[in-house]
C-alpha cells in the first residue's frame, strides 16, 4: 500500500540510503566514505592505496609565511615565526562524480623542514616526506566539529553555500613530544564518515 511504501522510503532516507531532491525525485545515495585518520596515524595517500582507490591531488598553495597567532600557538612557536603552508584539495577517481572529498591545509615550521617549499606535493605523501627527512610523527591529537566552511573552502569542495563540513584540526607530535605539524581539514559532511576507536 502507499502508506507502507511511503514509510519505507522515509526509513531509507533516515538511514542515508536514499536522497530526496525537491522537483527532481528520490535517488539512491552513494555510501559515505569512511576515513581512517581518526583511528590510526596514516596519510591519506596510504589510506587510499590500501583500499585500492585512485587518489588525485591539486596543490592550491605552497608558500612560506609568518605564522598567524592560532598557528603559532598550535605549533608552539613565537607569533610571526616562519612556517610553510601547504593547501591541497583531494578527490578519489570515480567516487561522487570525482567531487573533492577533503580540503586540507598543513603548517610546518620552516626551521623544522626547510626543503618543504621546494617539494612537489601533487603525488607525494606528506607523512612519507616527513619521515624521509627524519621527522616521524609518533602520535596526534585531533578535534572534530561540524561547521559551515569559509567561502574558499566551500568553493574548493564544490559545496553549496550552506552545506556543512566535518572540520578536523590536528597536531602531529614527533619524538620527545615536539609538535611537527598542524593541520586543518574539511570533509563534506554528506559524503563522510569516520572510524573512531577508543581503548581503555
Amino acid at each position: 500500500s502507499r502508506p507502507t511504501v511511503r514509510q519505507a522510503l522515509n526509513l531509507l532516507e533516515q538511514e542515508g540510503r536514499l536522497i530526496r531532491i525537491k522537483g527532481s525525485g528520490t535517488f539512491v545515495s552513494e555510501p559515505k566514505l569512511v576515513h581512517e585518520s581518526t583511528h590510526f596515524l596514516i596519510g591519506y595517500q596510504e589510506e587510499s592505496r590500501e583500499k585500492n582507490r585512485i587518489l588525485h591531488t591539486r596543490v592550491l598553495t605552497l608558500q612560506q609565511e609568518r605564522a598567524r597567532p592560532v598557528v603559532a600557538q598550535m605549533l608552539g612557536l613565537a607569533t610571526g615565526e616562519m612556517v610553510t603552508r601547504l593547501t591541497r584539495v583531494r578527490w578519489l577517481e570515480n567516487m561522487y562524480g570525482n567531487a573533492p572529498v577533503v580540503y586540507t591545509t598543513v603548517y610546518v615550521p620552516v626551521r623544522v623542514f626547510p626543503q618543504m617549499v621546494q617539494t612537489n606535493f601533487t603525488d607525494a605523501s606528506f607523512y612519507g616526506l616527513l619521515q624521509a627527512h627524519g621527522l616521524r610523527v609518533e602520535r596526534s591529537t585531533q578535534r572534530l566539529e561540524i561547521r559551515i566552511p569559509p567561502a574558499e573552502v566551500a568553493a574548493g569542495l564544490k559545496l553549496s553555500t550552506f552545506e556543512p563540513t566535518a572540520y578536523i584540526c590536528s597536531r602531529g607530535y614527533g619524538t620527545g613530544g615536539k609538535v611537527i605539524e598542524y593541520s586543518e581539514s574539511d570533509y563534506p559532511a554528506s559524503r563522510s564518515s569516520f572510524h573512531i576507536e577508543i581503548q581503555r
